[in-house]
């Protein structure tokens, strides 16, 4: 992975279909293990609701996935939170919807419908950013250099850059690895030879 999408701040949703109320959750967790005690925590806290479904993918090149349609018909929770966790971009992502029974059954269509909703919208209330796999690394250089190479780095998206002012200066940049090994090529070139990394 070179770079993610994360939620930095839990989204909710409610849909109500047919007097049936779904509580949509989407929140970051980072092990299987966070992700059961979230899991516990909601339905410890909706203990009166019928039905607590819920999936989530862990990891990123080969993720952890899992669903549950907690005695829904089978395929018409767990599955469709799923594909919604899935074609998100998000990494890390857990989405639990909890139903309130409303009295009126919604059939097989109607509930893919409100546990997809659900989870969407919850997704979508998400606060989300972008995560960088980075490498930090030191320049030091004369300070007529300076501008070029600081101009070289701030172009980046995801890079960032210390400064300390001595004899010479010494910039610690945190760089996308991706981009670690052409930014280093372009500072040799625009500085002559002169920066050491």
């Amino acid at each position: 992975m070179d770079s993610g999408i994360r939620i930095t701040e839990t989204g909710t949703s409610e849909v109500i279909i047919k007097k049936s109320r779904f509580l949509g959750i989407a929140a970051n967790v980072d092990s299987e293990e966070e992700a059961r005690e979230l899991l516990n925590a909601i339905r410890k806290e909706h203990y009166s609701a019928r039905h607590v479904c819920y999936a989530y993918s862990i990891g990123d090149n080969n993720p952890a996935l899992k669903f549950s349609d907690d005695g829904e018909p089978g395929g018409t929770a767990g599955r469709p939170i799923l594909d919604v966790v899935t074609n998100s971009g998000v990494s890390n992502i857990i989405i639990i919807v909890v139903r309130y029974f409303g009295g009126v059954l919604l059939g097989t269509g109607g509930l893919v419908r409100a546990y997809t909703e659900s989870a969407q919208e919850a997704v979508k209330a998400a606060e989300k950013t972008t995560v960088w796999v980075t490498e930090t690394f030191d320049i030091t250089l004369d300070y007529g250099d300076f501008e070029r190479v600081k101009s070289l780095i701030k172009k980046i998206e995801g890079a960032s850059l210390e400064v300390a002012y001595t004899d010479k200066v010494v910039i610690s940049a945190t760089v996308p690895e991706k981009e670690c090994d052409r930014l280093k090529r372009e500072i040799i070139e625009v500085t002559a030879g002169r920066a050491a990394i």
